[in-house]
């Protein structure tokens, strides 16, 4: 029998492909993120470092300019005037405390947008694998009883997104120096690596390094459109509880109220369908590429 766990890691695969991203490297974002016109909105959830997870988590870690910050400032420059250490170093205390920016914004993502072609794929839930993600209603337990219940049936539908873009743009150069980070990571100890520092090439890109997952761009789309249906049958029980619950969210982008229509129904045996509009005005992010820093350093 499939859970909701299983249904929910082929819905991303189904999802991932349909986009052109490896879903290996792809994290889920839950709830999916509407986004503002503030450009430092946008780049804070590529200013992330991503846990070993299929579920992006953009708030609550610490950030990639604050690692990167650390890592720069404790390394040795060299004396060569093109040294991309020392380079780093004066970028940084140029740019001082100001938010991290990135090489793109909002304007350029909208562009994108509105040029981006549309994805448009069918799904229904004949596979399986097992990791932490929502159920059925946002924060809801992917094993809770209307969640497996809904899993369990042939859960299929369509899903439409107006436009869909892969926006990865690159780090600031008014603050971030590509180089400098490669060189650190190409030499595993001696110069520049401080000796004296606690910050080291295991603590910063090993096995438990605090910068050894990057997030190499989002998945962006707009006007998200989305019908299914489970064959499942709900008691009226779990019909009430599921549109009282369903209100604040559903899967796969659990949107609020506020950013989209979601209309909920039952028929009369109990088998449930779903409809969710989202605004085609409005961006929204709902994945991550990951990469390692091997692969978001090109080594």
């Amino acid at each position: 029998m499939t859970s909701f766990v299983d249904l929910q890691q082929a819905f991303s695969r189904a999802e991932f492909t349909s986009i052109g991203i490896d879903s290996a490297r792809g994290q889920v974002l839950q709830p999916a993120a509407v986004l503002s016109d503030d450009d430092n909105d946008l780049w804070s959830y590529l200013d992330v470092l991503p846990a070993r997870s299929p579920v992006f988590a953009p708030t609550g870690r610490e950030t990639f300019f604050d690692a990167y910050s650390a890592l720069i400032n404790s390394l040795i420059a060299g004396t060569n005037p093109l040294d991309p250490i020392k380079s780093a170093k004066q970028r940084l205390s140029a740019w001082g405390t100001k938010p991290a920016a990135w090489s793109a914004g909002t304007a350029a993502l909208s562009k994108q947008l509105q040029a981006a072609p549309s994805v448009s794929f069918d799904f229904s839930n004949d596979e399986v694998p097992d990791p932490p993600f929502w159920g059925l209603w946002t924060d809801s337990l992917p094993a809770s009883s209307p969640s497996d219940l809904f899993a369990s049936g042939d859960v299929s539908g369509q899903f439409k997104l107006a436009h869909s873009v892969f926006f990865a743009p690159t780090p600031s150069s008014d603050w971030y120096v590509s180089s400098a980070l490669s060189l650190a990571y190409a030499r595993k100890s001696g110069l520049p690596w401080n000796p004296d520092s606690p910050i080291t090439w295991e603590t910063t890109f090993g096995a438990n390094g605090n910068m050894q997952r990057l997030v190499g761009g989002l998945c962006i789309a707009s006007g998200v459109s989305l019908q299914y249906s489970s064959t499942a049958i709900f008691s009226k029980a779990d019909q009430i509880r599921i549109i009282e619950a369903g209100a604040q969210g559903i899967w796969p982008y659990y949107f609020c109220h506020d950013d989209a229509v979601t209309k909920l129904r039952f028929d009369h045996d109990g088998k449930m369908n779903v409809s969710v509009v989202c605004s085609a005005s409005k961006a929204v992010v709902f994945a991550a590429s990951v990469l390692t820093a091997s692969e978001y350093l090109g080594g």
